[in-house]
């Protein structure tokens, strides 16, 4: 009966493995069928029993391995392939867009401009013959046979006679009143100074018929007539007449023409 090198147990003759702590025995059987060759060669140390693997646990083993490969393949796929999916450029990593940077506008503060102060000097202008007064046509066209500028006080008189051949005979004058300086109340009961025509300031120009003393025409400032200062009128008709001027408080610049 042979025994286990190992443990010393009697194990089953044709047994390759020991029953008992499963060391292979075809060494140790050949080993005691074997001559002995010599007394003084001592057995050699006997080694660790080695576990016999069983086939089904080592394919469990295997297939669980193979499983944890797979899931790892599978999940560094989705990493590869699905990470630039959702990055929106398939196959690829997703590239940094460059930002192209902006200036930053420094507002430029003009400087102020000072103006240069131009003082305009008056223009003169001459007046075309085509845009002149109507006083100017009358002075170029008639001709001037009257010409006074004096004070009436008191209604003081000037006479001159007009043997008038070529019409109209044309009168002007401008009247200088006395102006009149005094004080008031306005509607708020305050005193104001004011100032006024004086109410004893007129003038008067008469034409009469020379031969019959028919009144022709007459015109002037204040008492009964208008207070405008200046004024003229015209007689358009040939004859003789006498033109009598009085006032009084005013001063009378008078022109008399004829055509």
């Amino acid at each position: 009966m042979p025994f286990c090198t190992t443990c010393g147990k009697e194990v089953t003759p044709g047994k390759k493995f020991c029953e008992y702590c499963g060391t292979p025995l075809e060494q140790s059987a050949a080993a005691s069928t074997m001559p002995a060759t010599s007394p003084a060669v001592s057995a050699a140390p006997a080694s660790p029993p080695v576990v016999p693997v069983k086939p089904g646990a080592r394919s469990g083993k295997t297939t669980v391995v193979a499983g944890i490969i797979v899931v790892l393949v599978i999940i560094a796929g989705i990493y590869v392939i699905g990470l630039p999916m959702v990055s929106g450029s398939p196959g690829k990593g997703s590239t940094p867009q460059q930002v192209t940077p902006f200036p930053t506008q420094i507002p430029t503060v003009q400087p102020t401009t000072y103006l240069p102060i131009t003082t305009l000097s008056p223009v003169v202008t001459s007046i075309p013959s085509g845009s002149e007064t109507y006083e100017e046509k009358y002075t170029q066209t008639y001709k001037e046979v009257l010409s006074i500028n004096r004070p009436f006080a008191g209604g003081q008189k000037e006479l001159f006679t007009q043997d008038l051949t070529t019409p109209p005979l044309y009168i002007k004058f401008n009247i200088t009143p006395t102006i009149e300086v005094g004080e008031k109340i306005d509607e708020v009961g305050h005193t104001v100074s004011t100032s006024y025509i004086s109410p004893y300031s007129w003038f008067k120009v008469m034409i009469y018929d020379a031969g019959n003393g028919a009144l022709i025409e007459e015109q002037g400032f204040n008492k009964g007539f208008s207070v405008t200062t200046r004024q003229e009128f015209m007689v358009r008709s040939p004859g003789a007449y006498r033109v009598e001027m009085s006032g009084n408080d005013v001063i009378a610049e008078v022109h008399i023409l004829t055509g």
